[in-house]
């Protein structure tokens, strides 16, 4: 299952609205998917959904605004193999005190229903409402690893747009807007942002299904970070080792290690007695111990006796250790 379709059918389920919120939801659906139609003298209101659950949704809106007996149909579109469900409501009566009852129009009025824009609720839980409304009616949300979070809102026409931008950012949310082929989007690219829209719209079981997993990506991270940085330092402390004890093996062969002074001497043997200590091990070993830098000073003393009696015949490693 998509994370869109997660989320619009974890929407569908949500229950105790408010009236006025029932209103503003089924309003919101109406105007970007809605459509009226009159065909031989026959009445027709349909709002089209891509989803079986945000139907059934659709469905008991529509009853709880007085309409007796709205149904579903289901319609299978070739092009995309996708199924689409139309919600509808027959009769000319019917439809009018629908349209009467969510202030689309006054009584006996005429309504051009796709010449409607989107109005800000004075309420906060309607405005809510509202925005899942649109949701359901054109949103999709998605997650990859390469570009993260996106959730997108279309939103039709630009003024719907724009209405809508205000209703979000009084929520404290900031989406950025565009416009393709004159239709226009909301987006948001963050985590952040994409979560605080779910908490708001009331789809708060996925929204922590998202969290836990951005949690548990997270640690996966951390670990791996510092799993690769010990890896790492610890490459680096073997090829430092294997350098010293090649040259220690180099001035027991060239000079002799008893002919060494007795701190580097004394450096010579506790490298060979610990080949994988890390210098900063190796100075504490010592009595008194030393600094890293220290021990470090003692093997370039080494390399430096090694220079004065001639390069060795193999190519030796710098003993510029930084372990």
């Amino acid at each position: 299952m998509s994370l869109t379709r997660q989320v619009k059918q974890e929407l569908a389920r949500l229950g105790d609205n408010l009236p006025c919120c029932s209103s503003w939801e089924l309003k919101a659906l109406l105007v970007k998917n809605g459509y009226y139609t009159i065909r031989q003298n026959t009445h027709s209101l349909a709002v089209m959904v891509d989803d079986n659950a945000v139907a059934r949704r659709v469905f008991n809106l529509l009853r709880e605004a007085g309409v007796s007996d709205p149904y579903i149909i289901r319609q299978q579109e070739k092009r995309l193999s996708k199924n689409r469900f139309l919600v509808l409501v027959s009769g000319r009566q019917e439809i009018d005190s629908l349209l009467v009852y969510l202030d689309f129009k006054e009584a006996g009025g005429y309504l051009f229903l796709p010449g409607r824009h989107m109005t800000v609720p004075r309420r906060s839980c309607c405005r809510k409402a509202l925005s899942r409304g649109i949701f359901l009616a054109g949103g999709s949300v998605s997650i990859s690893g390469k570009s993260g979070y996106h959730l997108e809102i279309n939103c039709g026409s630009l003024e719907d747009a724009l209405v809508y931008k205000e209703i979000l950012e009084g929520f404290e949310l900031a989406p950025f807007l565009r416009e393709r082929k004159e239709t226009a989007f909301l987006y948001f690219k963050s985590a952040e942002a994409v979560g605080d829209y779910l908490r708001i719209i009331g789809a708060g079981h996925t929204l922590l299904e998202l969290e836990s997993s951005r949690v548990v990506k997270s640690m996966r991270n951390q670990v791996n970070r510092v799993v690769n940085c010990e890896t790492a330092n610890l490459e680096k402390v073997v090829a430092s080792a294997q350098g010293q004890l090649d040259l220690i093996e180099h001035l027991d062969r060239r000079i002799g290690l008893h002919n060494l002074p007795p701190s580097l001497r004394e450096a010579a043997f506790l490298r060979r007695a610990h080949p994988e200590a890390s210098l900063k091990e190796l100075g504490k070993m010592l009595e008194p111990p030393v600094s890293k830098s220290g021990i470090n000073h003692r093997f370039r003393q080494m390399e430096k006796l090694i220079n004065k009696r001639g390069k060795p015949a193999s190519k030796q490693r710098s003993c510029q250790y930084k372990d």
